[in-house]
């Protein structure tokens, strides 16, 4: 598969500015894989808290603005457009300050995500959420993110990782490492934050879109068909998702249930 991969995209390979704004490109020029994160956008604003401001976590080249306009966007980079340039385990904001946190894409780049986490629970007002899409360990979604996908990817891991480059280093797994198999352990760190949803889906349509580093397989007019077979098919959604979509909401001292 590598000699389909995105030669503008090759060509920045390790630069993480570089390949933000090449990524921005693509998903600007890309229609059907833009349908794609469309419907992902329209997930996370239909969870949003009212009442507060929205961050949204390593905004990158993306467009959440356009479904919130009002968010504040925020990257580790230095990028054209962004609101504010932080760690995400470095929050520039007061306690209880914020209504939402929105990520995508972003969680599994965050090398210490329990102080990530802290950093959500200090920040976010009572009944503040923290609304995350990322990547989802199924076993049809582990051959393609070992075999094809270009990202490190091993749900045996531990949940945190060495620091580097935030965009080159990450683990594809570690959503399904916090929330699947040591969700007993995120539970007893961070008991203020409850999971108010959860939604497993994506099945082969990001495959299908190409993503950032391939061609498209269909064509754009394609995109709603492919859904419509992917709800057919929801009942798999454990053995065929590769994309979890979770929402956690800071509640009172971590008494009661989930």
């Amino acid at each position: 598969m590598k000699f389909l991969f995105n030669k503008k995209l090759k060509k920045v390979w390790g630069d993480d500015l570089e390949v933000t704004l090449v990524n921005q490109e693509i998903l600007n020029n890309k229609p059907v894989f833009r349908k794609l994160i469309t419907e992902y956008y329209r997930e996370m604003a239909a969870a949003l808290q009212e009442g507060g401001p929205t961050l949204e976590i390593g905004s990158g080249g993306g467009f959440f603005h356009e479904h919130h306009p009002h968010a504040i966007s925020s990257d580790m980079l230095q990028i054209p457009g962004i609101d504010v340039v932080c760690d995400a385990t470095q929050l520039p904001f007061r306690e209880s300050s914020l209504k939402n946190i929105v990520m995508r894409g972003v969680l599994h780049h965050i090398y210490d995500p329990i102080l990530f986490f802290e950093e959500c629970e200090r920040v976010l007002a009572e009944g503040g959420r923290v609304i995350i899409n990322d990547p989802y360990i199924s076993p049809f979604s582990h051959f393609i993110y070992k075999y094809i996908h270009f990202e490190f990817c091993d749900p045996e891991a531990d949940w945190k990782f060495d620091r580097g480059q935030p965009l080159m280093d990450c683990n594809l797994a570690l959503a399904t490492i916090i929330f699947k198999k040591r969700l007993a352990d995120f539970k007893q760190r961070l008991p203020r934050l409850k999971i108010v949803r959860t939604n497993y889906h994506t099945f082969f349509i990001y495959l299908l879109t190409g993503g950032y580093s391939y061609p498209a397989l269909i064509p754009s007019w394609m995109f709603e068909p492919v859904m419509a077979v992917e709800r057919l098919l929801k009942p798999l959604r454990m053995l065929l998702s590769s994309t979890l979509f979770i929402v956690l909401e800071k509640r009172g001292d971590g008494g009661g249930k989930d």
